[in-house]
């Protein structure tokens, strides 16, 4: 089956995380620890907030799990009490997965341990919550009955290149010891084979409400919203203060636009990183770029010879910077070569500014010759 995205899963022995690397690598999702227990009793992982904040203002999709101990329904209860607070005022497009894999539950046998991990992840679901359930391919063959549990998503360990499991799993932890930018250490990989935001927002879970209000919706082809600033933010909603983070700059695909103005700002729905978010055009930060309204072989000249312009200045600068460099040479170390190298940094400032504006009006490139096809 195909894969929907790739993703990892932390914790605090993860440490601190580089959110930014990690989705440049091309991760799209991280499932964060929740919890666990020690011997004091169920406890809040304390890297939770920091990673799923870091995860998400990276743009990446995020889902939590936590690890049991509980033996009895009452010990359920107490993890839960514990854990699910912690998720209040947070959104989460990936499930919140009870991870059952501790050796000294099987001796529980296989109907009172099922009955358990069904109890946790039908009181989650009560609660508010998007429940799954976690573990390895031993694990649900020897200790579990899987057909209780299946109306739930079942994400899977198996790290011998294959799943060995033959029921029905829609998450795949395929290796323990990944490494991935951002991250120091060895570091779980998952591939997901289905989007659940769908059915979470469907069913109003995971901070979602159901049927949520909202601006009346066209959609359309041909365009696309230009991010125009580093401090261009993007929604889950059309409302300003769902905010999912920062929408890197450049040119995504436009699914819907408003009709009319709604919270006071004209919005668009669109396409980025396997999801579907919300914008709000503004003049200074996101734009609608209209590529469907004819005239684009012009507009495509016209993007070129800005192109060309650029990178003349940005020759120009390097020849400055290559003779600001041939001087330094020629000089010994005091108060003059600190000032050329300081002249350098900012000519390499300069160069990396245009370069950036390079990289957008090549995308509306793309963007406009895709129109003309």
């Amino acid at each position: 089956m195909p894969i929907f995205q790739y993703g990892i899963d932390v914790s605090r022995y993860q440490g601190n995380i580089n959110w930014s690397q990690v989705a440049a690598s091309g991760k799209q999702f991280a499932i964060v620890r929740l919890g666990s227990s020690n011997n004091s009793g169920p406890y809040v992982d304390p890297y939770f907030k920091k990673n799923v904040e870091g995860a998400h203002s990276a743009g990446m999709r995020v889902g939590a799990y936590y690890y049991t101990y509980a033996n009895t329904r009452a010990k359920v209860l107490k993890e839960l009490d514990t854990f699910l607070p912690s998720l209040a005022g947070l959104k989460l497009e990936y499930p919140v997965f009870v991870d059952v894999e501790e050796s000294s539950l099987g001796s529980l046998g296989r109907s009172t341990l099922t009955s358990l991990v069904r109890f946790a992840m039908d009181t989650m679901y009560e609660r508010g919550f998007f429940p799954g359930w976690y573990t390895y391919t031993y694990f649900v063959q020897s200790y579990l009955n899987p057909a209780n549990l299946e109306m739930y998503p079942f994400w899977i360990a198996d790290y011998r290149g294959y799943v060995g499991y033959s029921g029905a799993w829609s998450m795949w932890q395929y290796s323990s010891t990944g490494s991935v930018p951002g991250i120091s250490g060895a570091c779980d990989l998952n591939y997901a084979y289905a989007d659940y935001l769908p059915q979470i927002v469907a069913a109003g879970k995971n901070g979602y409400t159901a049927n949520q209000t909202g601006p009346l919706m066209e959609e359309v082809t041909g365009q696309y919203i230009e991010s125009i600033s580093p401090n261009a933010e993007y929604f889950y909603t059309a409302s300003i203060y769902d905010i999912v983070g920062y929408l890197p700059m450049g040119l995504y695909r436009v699914l819907s636009v408003s009709l009319e103005p709604y919270n006071g700002f004209n919005w668009v729905t669109f396409a980025y990183n396997g999801g579907v978010y919300w914008a709000a055009l503004t003049d200074d930060r996101v734009k609608l770029v209209r590529l469907d309204t004819g005239g684009n072989e012009e507009l495509i000249a016209e993007l070129e010879a800005q192109i060309a312009a650029l990178e003349a200045q940005i020759a120009a600068l390097e020849a400055q910077i290559a003779a600001l460099e041939e001087q330094i040479e020629d000089l010994e170390s005091g108060a003059q070569t600190e000032a050329l190298k300081q002249q350098i940094q900012f000519l390499q400032g300069q160069v990396e500014e245009f370069q950036g504006q390079v990289t957008v009006l090549e995308q509306k490139i793309a963007a406009a010759q895709q129109a003309l096809e």
